[in-house]
C-alpha cells in the first residue's frame, strides 16, 4: 500500500517525529502494516514559508533519515509532498506545483479544523486551472463537514478529491469523525485512505484495521480501488476520474 499523508521525517514539523530513531520506528511499523511507499507530507503554510525553503527542510530531513533507511533494509520508498494549509495567499504563490506528491499533479490541501473558509472554492478552482488536483486532507475532521458531510460535495464537483484518516475509520478520532467518514465513502466523496501519522505514540502509521473496516463499508472491489488503485495513480501522475 501507499501512504499519501504521513509526517515521517525528523525535525521538519513541530508535531512530527522528534528524532531519527522515532522516524525509523515509524518506518518499521509502516512496513509491518504492508505500506511500501510513504509521501512525506509535512505542514506547509504559504503565509509563513516558501516552497523552496520547505523543500530544503524536506531534503535535510531525508538526509538525516537516510542512514537509518539503509540500516533497516526496509522495502519502503519515501516520496516528496506537503500538507498545504489553505489560504488566499496560495492564489499567488509561485512554485506551488513543486509541493505536489511525488512531483505529480496532486496537491494535498488542509482545511481549518472548525470552518470552511469563503475562499476555498476559489483556491480549488485556481489550482485546477493550473492543472493541479487538490486532495482535501481528512475532511471528516473539519467540524462543519463532520456535522454536514454533504458540504464536501461542492468541492468535489469543482474537481477536488479527498483523503480520510485511518484513525477516523477505526473510531480512534471519535464517533462523529467515523460517521462522517462512512458517509463520505458511501457517497463517493472520499477517494483515499492515509495514516496522517505523526509519531509512535497516538498517531501511528497503522492502516490494516482501517482497510478491513473499509471493505465492510463499501465492498472489496471499491476498497481495493481506494486503498491501491487511486494512490498508485497519484504516484504515477495518472488522472483519476
Amino acid at each position: 500500500m501507499i501512504d499519501l499523508h504521513c509526517h515521517i521525517l525528523p525535525g521538519v514539523d513541530y508535531d512530527g517525529p522528534r528524532s531519527v530513531d522515532e522516524s525509523a520506528e515509524m518506518l518499521r511499523i509502516a512496513a509491518s502494516e504492508g505500506i511500501r511507499a510513504i509521501a512525506a507530507t509535512h505542514h506547509f503554510n504559504a503565509e509563513e514559508n516558501t516552497p523552496e525553503s520547505y523543500l530544503s527542510d524536506l531534503q535535510n530531513g531525508l538526509e538525516r533519515l537516510q542512514p537509518a533507511l539503509v540500516e533497516l533494509e526496509l522495502d519502503i520508498h519515501i516520496l516528496s509532498g506537503a500538507e498545504v494549509y489553505i489560504s488566499p495567499v496560495l492564489l499567488s504563490t509561485d512554485g506551488l506545483d513543486k509541493l505536489c506528491i511525488n512531483k505529480s499533479r496532486y496537491l494535498l490541501i488542509e482545511l481549518p479544523m472548525l470552518d470552511i473558509p469563503q475562499y476555498t472554492e476559489e483556491v480549488i478552482y485556481s489550482l485546477r486551472l493550473k492543472d493541479m488536483v487538490p486532495i482535501i486532507a481528512h475532511p471528516e475532521r473539519n467540524r462543519r463537514i463532520a456535522k454536514n458531510p454533504e458540504l464536501l460535495s461542492s468541492l468535489i464537483k469543482l474537481g477536488a478529491l479527498s483523503q480520510v484518516n485511518t484513525g477516523s475509520i477505526t473510531g480512534l478520532i471519535g464517533r462523529e469523525a467515523q460517521r462522517c467518514a462512512k458517509y463520505l465513502f458511501s457517497e463517493n466523496l472520499a477517494h483515499f485512505v492515509s495514516s496522517d501519522a505523526h509519531n509512535t505514540r497516538k498517531r501511528v502509521p497503522h492502516i490494516k484495521n482501517a482497510a478491513k473496516l473499509l471493505s465492510r463499508w463499501v465492498g472489496k472491489a471499491a476498497a481495493e480501488r481506494i486503498l491501491y488503485d487511486n494512490p498508485d495513480a497519484v504516484v504515477k501522475d495518472v488522472f483519476i476520474e
